[in-house]
């Protein structure tokens, strides 16, 4: 039999076969921790995007709070703890419809029971009816406070993952009220 027709010997398999065993075997140990990386990457992502998207809601009603395409009556930026009042001129008709109208242009935004809740045609932070801007079984929101130095606006919000309750995250903004006085 010439060299070239020959194969492996029983002892290089062996060795093969235990190397490849090795190799396989922290492959496998390393795995489960990889998944569970990965698993933990996804959920803060998930949570900066949900903590983003509200960031953004926010922002965009302080900027909207006394807009008005005529002469509106009343204050249009409220600021409580843990709620924010704001009234625009949305359909842009010279004044704010109340809370008793259909088309009221009040809006509140407030932390309730760990969860971002918002109301159109309101004007007081008390209340039932209010709407649920996050899932608590996904996110929990620990935090919003909203201070107000002159026509600046900081928002501050936290909240976790329900996924990872020990890795929270914490947005601050700073948003100008150009139309509030």
């Amino acid at each position: 039999m010439s060299l070239k027709a020959a194969g492996f010997s029983l002892m290089e398999m062996l060795i093969a076969m235990a190397l490849s065993g090795i190799l396989m075997l922290g492959a496998l140990r390393l795995l489960p921790h990889l998944q569970r990386q990965n698993l933990q990457l996804q959920s803060q992502v998930r949570l900066q995007e949900d903590l983003q998207q509200i960031m953004n809601l926010l922002e965009k009603a302080i900027r909207r709070a006394g807009y008005c395409h005529g002469l509106c009556q009343g204050t249009p930026l409220i600021i409580q703890q843990h709620c924010l009042l704001v009234r625009w001129d949305e359909n842009s008709n010279g004044r704010w419809e109340g809370p008793e109208h259909e088309e009221s242009e009040w809006y509140g935004y407030r932390l309730r029971n760990q969860r971002l809740e918002m109301q159109r045609g309101v004007s007081s932070c008390n209340g039932s009816g209010w709407e649920s801007l996050s899932e608590p079984a996904m996110l929990t929101i620990n935090q919003l406070v909203f201070t107000r130095d002159e026509r600046q606006i900081r928002i501050t919000l936290g909240g976790a993952s329900s996924a990872l309750p020990a890795s929270p995250l914490r947005l601050q903004s700073v948003v100008s009220a150009h139309n509030a006085p």
